[in-house]
Order: C-alpha cells, then structure tokens, then sequence
C-alpha cells in the first residue's frame, strides 16, 4: 500500500466532517466495541470481486432465467490507501462491466469507520466531481493526492450501517435517506449489502420519490452476487518449431480467477490468451468447486486447452508444444501459506 501525502490528508478530513470525529473512530480504541469487526470488514472489503458465475448461471439454459431477470457482468476493485494519520479505514473503489476495464461504472472514495454507542459500522461514500482525474487509482494512488475538499462529495443520509450477523456482515441505507435529483426525477436510493470473507452481494437501485417506481437497476430486489477473485501473475512462451529457438517470452500478465482473462500477441499477429475461472459448479454434487484453467484463440469459442485445478492451488500451467503458460498465485515465492497469499 502507498502513503498518501498531506494534501489528501486535509481532503479526508474535511469530507469526512466534524460529526464522525476520526479520533473517536479508531479501531485501536480499547473501549470501542466495534475495533475486531472493523479490522475484520475491512479486510473482507479489501481485493477483487466479480459476478461472472452468477452470469454463468443465468446464461444456462437449464436456470430457466428471463432475459430481462440476468445480471449484467460487473467486477469491482476494492484498493485500501494506506494513511496511517486518519485511522479507519479508507478505499478507492472502482468498478467495470462486461469484463472490460475501460467500460467504467462506478467509482467511489469508501471509508469505515465505527459507531461505538450504537454497535455498528459506519461506511461513508465519496462521489468525485471529475471521475475521470481518480481513474486508476487503485494502480497509481498519487492520483488522488492531486485532488481537494470540492473534489469529492458525500449525499447526506447516504452512509450504510453495517451490522455482523454471524459469519457475515450485512449493511443498508435507512429507508429513504438518500434522496438525489430533481423534479420527477427526483429519487432515492435502495442499498442492501451482504459481505463475507468469500462472497459480496449488492443490490442498488432508485425509486422515483413520487410514486415509488423503479428509476434505474435491477428489476427485482435479487442482488448482484460478487465472489472474491484470487490473482495470478502469468507468463507465456511462444516456440519455434525446435525448442530454444525463435522463442517469445511474455511476462507479468495479471489473471484473476472469476472469468478473467490475459492476452497475449504472437509474432504471426494470433492473439492466444489465458483464461481462469473459479468454479461452484451448481448442478454437481460431488467435487463441485474447482479452478478451470484454458488457453484460448481470439474470435473462436472453443478452447485449444484447458487443465482442472484444486481450488486452493498455487501454480497453474499448461504446455501445448508450440507455447507454454505458467501462472502463479500473486505473493507466492516461496513455501507461502495459503494464509499468508493477498486474499
């Protein structure tokens, strides 16, 4: 994680505001009820999350599902900045759909902080003037260092109130507390989460404040259901026709294991990618959750390879003679836990 400099600091501050009072907020509070739980939600928060399965499933014929009822495909990146001055718990959240980084759809400054008296957790959501100056933040966190106090804006009433219940945590907006826009357009905001160490849930959708109808979302009140990507770094090998020879050799390609893939060009000009997916395969009930690994050509549906994979593996690999592809687990190195791996 990058520190933040000062400038950003003051930002924070001013747009978090007099009334959450970050001193009071503190997870490392020895009064404060919340400081496990907050430690705990912020790490569940923390990574990758994509609803590739959810659309899998709903693309089968045999789930029966309505064109209008499927999701569409969003994978959301949950970057935690690290400012140690603050406290809390700060992110840069950035979402795409369709499997595409550059179709963006939502960004957000996120921050956790704990409601002591009232036994919950706080989440505050940041909306940017100008989206476009925070983009990739979560690769270059100095992009926000840039921006000031009026950069960013919080709707009032628009926090969520997140509870653990169990094994989870579930979060929402207080009924009608959000209110935005204008005129007939003039809507609120329904914001019901469920997040656990594996799984993100969300539904989020407007209703008009006139009459209750549906603005923008999802038809029904069935959430999109996230599952936690786990990151691979890859490295592909193109061969001549004797081996060691005319070699290409593609580095650092990043690979997440919720229907992600990575491409790599030839020097023929064919494009070959790398494609994961983490399956929990509904219809099995016998060794139904695996990883599957392929290799695919560009513009063709069927895959030239593919291997099966415990879903706790480290390394991944597949060798066709003409190329080669070794994937490996981001922070593993050497003998690394499970545990120990960025979850």
């Amino acid at each position: 994680m990058k520190i933040v400099h000062a400038s950003f600091l003051v930002y924070v501050s001013l747009l978090i505001g007099t009334p959450l009072a970050w001193s009071q907020a503190r997870a490392d509070e020895p009064k404060d009820p919340n400081a496990r739980d907050l430690v705990l939600i912020s790490q569940w928060f923390a990574g990758e999350f994509d609803n590739e399965e959810q659309q899998w499933f709903e693309n089968d014929p045999r789930s029966q599902t309505a064109p209008e009822r499927k999701h569409e495909r969003i994978h959301a990146i949950h970057h935690r900045l690290n400012i140690p001055a603050l406290g809390g718990a700060v992110f840069y959240v950035e979402e795409y759909r369709d499997n595409d980084p550059a179709k963006i759809i939502r960004q957000r400054l996120v921050t956790f902080t704990s409601n002591a008296p009232l036994r919950t957790i706080r989440m505050q959501q940041g909306f940017f003037k100008d989206a476009k100056v925070a983009q990739g933040a979560h690769v270059d966190s100095a992009k926000l260092a840039k921006l000031g106090a009026s950069d960013v804006s919080v709707l009032p009433g628009c926090d969520v109130t997140w509870r653990r219940v169990g094994d989870q945590f579930e979060g929402a907006i207080a009924p009608k507390s959000c209110q935005f826009g204008d005129g007939k357009d003039r809507r609120y905001s329904v914001h019901n989460l469920v997040l656990s160490a594996t799984k993100y849930w969300r539904e989020d959708r407007s209703f008009r404040v006139s009459d209750d109808t549906l603005f923008l979302g999802y038809p029904t009140d069935e959430p999109h259901q996230f599952n936690r990507a786990k990151i691979f770094i890859c490295e592909v090998t193109f061969r001549g026709e004797k081996r060691g020879e005319n070699e290409q050799k593609i580095v650092g390609l990043r690979l997440h294991s919720q229907g992600g893939q990575a491409w790599a060009t030839r020097a023929d000009g064919r494009e070959i990618g790398l494609r994961l997916r983490d399956k929990e395969y509904p219809y099995y009930d016998v060794r139904p959750d695996f990883l599957f690994f392929a290799v695919r050509e560009k513009g063709k549906e069927v895959s030239l390879a593919y291997s099966i994979h415990d879903v706790t593996s480290r390394r991944l690999g597949l060798d066709l003679g003409w190329m080669g592809s070794h994937c490996v687990r981001e922070g593993y190195e050497f003998q690394e836990s499970l545990a120990a791996l960025p979850q």
